[in-house]
């Protein structure tokens, strides 16, 4: 089994990422959290990266309200929270996280794709709320289906600014 910080470092490098994907300074070096996301399809990472909290601040603040309000429907809606939050508090493996879907609750072995997402407070150091996460590729379907064309330009651009390949819609949940 992976260890945490296998799952939530960088695939490409075998390290934890240590800088943010947009303004390129040292995360350690920010005095703000940040997030790790990544994305997998068929067992391959296919998406990766940290992104410290103001530069995630400037992009979701592109992004519609009508997108922001779909995305936090879902989350309270299709995801018991309570529940989650009572399994997450027994676990004594923050890696268990990662064992299903947060929504669906569909194991993750028996996924085609999912994403992980996870916070990390300003010294570093995990955070352990509703982050941890596993969320799977048809919940995040479910969870961006109503996103407005103009936040998926947003999402886009993101993706051509930081990225090489085509644009797509994958990993956009990871910084909503």
């Amino acid at each position: 089994m992976r260890s945490m910080d296998e799952w939530l470092g960088s695939e490409e490098t075998g390290v934890a990422f240590s800088h943010c994907i947009s303004c390129r300074l040292p995360l350690s070096e920010i005095a703000a959290p940040w997030l790790v996301n990544k994305e997998f399809h068929r067992g391959e990472c296919v998406l990766e990266y940290a992104i410290c909290q103001p530069c995630r601040d400037q992009v979701t603040d592109q992004l519609s309200e009508e997108s922001k309000e779909a995305v936090r429907k879902f989350l309270e809606q299709q995801i018991d929270w309570d529940e989650r939050v009572r399994e997450f508090m027994l676990a004594h493996d923050a890696r268990d996280r990662f064992a299903a879907c947060i929504s669906c609750r569909t194991p993750r072995g028996e996924l085609d794709g999912f994403g992980i997402s996870a916070l990390f407070d300003a010294g570093g150091h995990l955070v352990t709320g509703p982050l941890p996460l596993l969320i799977c590729r048809g919940c995040i379907g479910r969870m961006t289906e109503s996103i407005s064309e103009a936040s998926r330009v947003v999402w886009r651009k993101f993706l051509a600014d930081h990225f090489t390949g085509p644009p797509n819609d994958s990993g956009f949940p990871g910084l909503l």
